[in-house]
């Protein structure tokens, strides 16, 4: 009796002493987070994948004044990722084939045009919006087969968020200041998409495959990401959540913990992105350097990592920012894996990377949440700890954030700190040629305002870079 007592204390010891060390927000780490065996998970409900004739029927996010983003002191990081997911899987329900965000959303030009997508998704653009020059395109292969091929890129709008930008676009190029605490209603909804023509794939077959015009050219085209952008009630700031197919590129080896580092191709897959006899280095994915191929992705889930600690096991060391990077990457780990043991069909090949939002407890009417992201300003971004970016602080897609994963021109990957951090809201905030507005948030929104000002694209274009760098290079000085 005695000696079974003495095992029991001891197995509590244990657990206690085990559940003090993983409370410790200094010991995030891949390894933690991947093993975590905590008692609540974040996980995909089964009525998401609710089939009826054979078609999937995911039912839309409730959103609004009775969500669960009603309540922003209660609100959970989970409760983002699964809006995340469902929304997405909502966009992709299909009639006859077809995922009704093709169907049920307006595309747009970057400046706001409507297009018409009747003979294929119009695909023209393929600038990131980093830079007007970094191109990202597949390898050259001395063979020259598949032949090197361009990503191009296509914007989808709900209609609430497209009348938006109709009523107030022309207010903004008039009297700027009349749109000063105006935000996107709730509901509002922006998609941007990626897309390869789909013959250079070796196998196109796990793709979602559509009619696309590549420059007026009838092509088949296969999806690569999406940026599925939504306002919930409480954040008009938007939820930026990102998705993209799991098999593009490599992912960077952190247990090499080598300045450069050649990107690992250690499985056998065909990766689209990568050559598996290229070098590739920091400068395939920096900006500005006119590298268009061999790309990898840096930070899994966008959850920066700080370190690599070398011993009887090779441990990544999360960085310390506004977010808890344990608690953030493992629930994108567990409902990625909940998803996925669910979901059938083309849609089970793309993988949720996370998602940034603005914690805005405390904020409670619009008035105040639209305050504090014209006061936040070019700041928005900023996840040094304390600040308010929730989520994966360094949020990116594979094919659309390509060369700003590690922030602009550091010269290794290792050198990248909390403070030059870069993410969707680097890019997306409240501030436009030193007027202040939430509309702003949206690029398609100041594109649409330059084309009444009789900007051209290409004038647009190299506005809104320049911005960005402002933005980021004054951060820096203020460090």
């Amino acid at each position: 009796m005695k000696t079974t007592k003495k095992v029991l204390l001891l197995i509590t010891l244990i657990s206690l002493c085990a559940c003090k060390k993983d409370s410790k927000g200094d010991k995030d780490d891949y390894t933690t987070a991947q093993n975590s065996t905590a008692a609540t998970e974040c996980l995909a409900p089964s009525d998401w994948f609710t089939m009826v004739n054979n078609t999937r029927q995911t039912p839309a996010p409730n959103e609004g004044p009775t969500s669960v983003f009603a309540n922003n002191a209660t609100v959970t990081n989970c409760d983002f990722h699964q809006w995340s997911w469902q929304k997405f899987l909502w966009l992709t329900n299909e009639v006859n084939g077809v995922p009704s965000f093709m169907t049920s959303l307006i595309q747009v030009s970057a400046t706001g045009q409507r297009l018409d997508p009747a003979n294929g998704i119009v695909l023209t653009d393929t600038a990131q919006a980093s830079s007007s020059t970094d191109i990202l395109k597949t390898p050259n292969y001395t063979s020259g087969v598949p032949k090197s091929t361009t990503v191009y890129y296509s914007i989808f709008m709900d209609k609430k968020m497209h009348d938006t930008m109709l009523k107030y676009g022309p207010i903004a190029k008039n009297d700027p200041s009349k749109i000063k605490g105006i935000t996107f209603p709730v509901g509002s909804l922006e998609l941007k998409t990626s897309w390869i023509d789909a013959s250079v794939l070796k196998d196109p077959s796990s793709y979602f495959i559509t009619q696309g015009v590549i420059n007026g050219v009838k092509t088949k085209v296969a999806l690569l990401g999406m940026h599925v952008v939504g306002v919930v009630e409480n954040h008009p700031e938007f939820v930026w959540a990102t998705f993209e197919h799991e098999n593009l590129a490599p992912a960077y080896d952190w247990s090499k913990a080598t300045p450069t580092t050649d990107a690992p191709v250690t499985s056998t897959v065909d990766y689209p992105f990568f050559n598996k006899s290229s070098t590739s280095t920091i400068t395939n994915i920096t900006s500005g350097n006119g590298i268009y191929t061999d790309v990898f992705s840096v930070y899994k889930h966008g959850v920066p990592v700080e370190k690599a600690m070398k011993g009887s096991h090779d441990v990544q060391l999360f960085m310390k920012t506004s977010q808890n990077g344990s608690e953030n990457f493992n629930n994108i780990r567990t409902i990625n894996q909940s998803v996925k043991k669910q979901l059938k069909g083309i849609w089970n090949n793309y993988f949720y990377n996370g998602s940034i939002w603005i914690n805005t407890e405390g904020y409670n009417t619009t008035q105040q949440q639209a305050a504090l992201l014209d006061s936040l300003s070019g700041t928005l971004s900023e996840s040094t700890p304390g600040k308010l970016t929730r989520g994966s602080v360094a949020a990116y897609n594979i094919t659309m954030e390509t060369y700003v994963q590690v922030g602009f021109g550091p010269k290794s990957i290792h050198q990248v700190t909390v403070d030059s951090l870069v993410n969707c809201l680097s890019c997306h905030n409240a501030s436009h040629r030193s007027k202040l507005s939430p509309l702003y948030i949206s690029h398609v929104f100041n594109g649409y305002v330059g084309s009444l000002k009789g900007l051209t694209r290409k004038q647009i274009k190299q506005e809104s870079v320049k911005e960005i760098m402002d933005d980021y290079n004054l951060r820096q000085k203020l460090r």
